[in-house]
């Protein structure tokens, strides 16, 4: 267990375990989310604050968008949208597996936000997501 580099004090690089990483009691319970160190760096870019409005555009499955919440104190208001609609569901349980209470999650088309809700403080387009080989070899 080492830290994953110089430029983040947030993740940890687990390099071998006894159990699966994913069904351990504090994986469950909510104490970190399992994401490669290339998710981190669009939230470290994105740099959001406490209390600001910000839109997370492809947010599903929830390890950039529960990165996000953390970095804002879980305050503030933090849209997290994902076109895909089969996809929410593992957003939802991820979100609320982390303790998120700052997201309103939608289904909808990231051209429509003007009009649905008006401006953000800081929007986060991650497409393709960067974390979608998860496990690195």
């Amino acid at each position: 267990l080492d830290p994953i580099s110089k430029w983040s004090s947030e993740g940890l690089q687990i390099y071998e375990s006894a159990v699966p990483i994913g069904a351990t009691p504090e994986y469950l319970a909510g104490h970190y989310m399992i994401q490669s160190a290339s998710s981190f760096l669009p939230v470290l870019a994105l740099d959001p604050q406490p209390g600001q409005r910000v839109l997370d555009m492809a947010s599903a499955p929830g390890g950039k968008t529960s990165h996000i919440a953390a970095r804002m104190g879980n305050s503030g208001t933090l849209v997290a949208n994902d076109f895909n609609k089969q996809r929410l569901p593992s957003l939802a349980s991820n979100l609320a597996r982390q303790g998120v209470r700052c997201a309103i999650l939608l289904h909808a088309d990231g051209r429509e936000f003007p009009r649905l809700m008006g401006g953000f403080d800081r929007v986060l387009l991650d497409a393709p997501c960067t974390g979608l080989g998860v496990i690195s070899k």
